[in-house]
């Protein structure tokens, strides 16, 4: 998609979606910015779950689902539904995060 838009573009990711956009700008001339807004930043070929390890008192890593294989060969990480409220959405109500959980 990002090679189809003739125009500059800028990414925005938030929290996982900071390694999303890392990987989708690689080879990408026309993404000008990216924008971190309270995500993973991380270094090439870094990933989130690398990037968290740094950090001691992450937990991060022991809510995660197992890896889901894309057909690129790249890997996608889920939040386990049962976990998601008191790791990534702990300021809302929990009727809402089982929603934001499926």
């Amino acid at each position: 998609i990002l090679g189809s838009i003739k125009s500059p573009v800028v990414l925005v990711g938030h929290s996982y979606g900071g390694s999303v956009i890392s990987d989708a700008a690689e080879g990408h001339a026309n993404v000008k910015t990216l924008v971190y807004v309270a995500a993973f930043a991380p270094d090439a070929g870094e990933t989130a779950v690398q990037l968290a390890g740094k950090f001691p008192g992450s937990t991060l890593g022991p809510t995660l689902a197992p890896p889901v294989t894309l057909s690129s060969g790249g890997k996608d990480l889920y939040i386990q539904q049962e976990k998601f409220h008191d790791q990534f959405a702990a300021d809302v109500p929990e009727a809402d995060a089982r929603l934001m959980a499926a």
